[in-house]
């Protein structure tokens, strides 16, 4: 249900000012100046073409003036996500940017990977917010920091701190993440808990919660879980059909192999002039019809 409540939430350009508020808490924690505001935004499409081929650029990509946003949301760990997370960033650059173009001209792009498990390459780092630049190895000098840069929110390091041992930039950034965080029934639990204020976070989980409220949101969830499982069923049923006929095809080597092989010595029994009675019991044996042998004894 994740994948459909934030296609929902900001499907057909809704809500772009949230996408720029979410980017704007992260670049506060670094001192960064805010982006232009989000103008367009394009939602990863939950159908079974995408779902097979997985064409779209991260779950959103968001588009500003000379600025690309590219957003991921992964629940359930992955293996290599930080490759993931770099190919995404990676290819949000040069979407709508055509070679042989004025490259001053390429958009700045930053690369948002909200993560609902940690990162191996991150397990030394306590902060749940990490942003990762390009640098120059030997100086350490960063190298495009200004114009490209993603940041990974490892979710479930909010559990180590709380809001008011970490410094004021993030707190905005924190209220963000408690509402990916939560359930959605539980948004209104978390935000008195948490003392949640940031004007983004208290209207992100509103637009979230309305999300959700339409039949018709939950009917189609519903039907694309049909979908998925018929979908399911029939890749099984085709899994089973390839093994059935490769244990098949394999059965049938080894018999023809057998065969081969008797008959073989059939044909050295025949020429070593062995007795009727010995070469009869080796055609019994191997499953060798009368005209088959007929045939071996020419060959012999």
């Amino acid at each position: 249900m994740d994948d459909r409540v934030f296609t929902a939430t900001f499907d057909g350009n809704k809500n772009n000012h949230i996408i720029t508020g979410l980017v704007n808490a992260l670049r506060k924690i670094h001192a960064l100046d805010p982006i232009p505001p989000i103008e367009s935004t394009t939602v990863q499409k939950i159908s079974l073409p995408d779902v097979l081929e997985r064409g779209m650029v991260g779950d959103l990509r968001g588009e500003g003036a000379l600025i690309n946003i590219a957003v991921e949301v992964q629940k359930g760990r992955q293996e290599a996500y930080a490759v993931r997370g770099t190919l995404t960033s990676s290819n949000v650059m040069r979407v709508q940017f055509k070679p042989g173009s004025n490259f001053a001209e390429a958009p700045d792009v930053i690369g948002v990977n909200i993560l609902g498990f940690t990162l191996p390459e991150l397990k030394g780092r306590k902060m749940f917010c990490s942003r990762i630049v390009r640098a120059e190895f030997d100086s350490k000098i960063t190298f495009l920091a200004d114009k490209y840069s993603d940041y990974y929110v490892e979710l479930p390091k909010l559990d180590v701190c709380s809001k008011d041992e970490l410094p004021a930039e993030y707190h905005g950034l924190w209220d963000i993440c408690c509402i990916f965080r939560a359930k959605i029934r539980d948004h209104k639990e978390v935000i008195r808990m948490q003392a949640i204020t940031n004007p983004v976070a208290l209207e992100l989980s509103e637009e979230v919660r309305e999300t959700v409220v339409p039949s018709s949101f939950l009917a189609g969830a519903l039907s694309r879980i049909e979908e998925l499982k018929e979908l399911q069923e029939y890749v099984d049923y085709k899994l089973k059909k390839a093994e059935e006929s490769a244990r098949e095809s394999a059965r049938e080597s080894a018999r023809e192999s057998a065969r081969e092989s008797a008959e073989n010595m059939l044909t050295v029994a025949i020429r070593s002039n062995a007795s009727p009675e010995l070469i009869e019991a080796m055609r019994e044996n191997a499953g060798i019809t009368e005209e088959r042998l007929a045939e071996l004894r020419k060959k012999a």
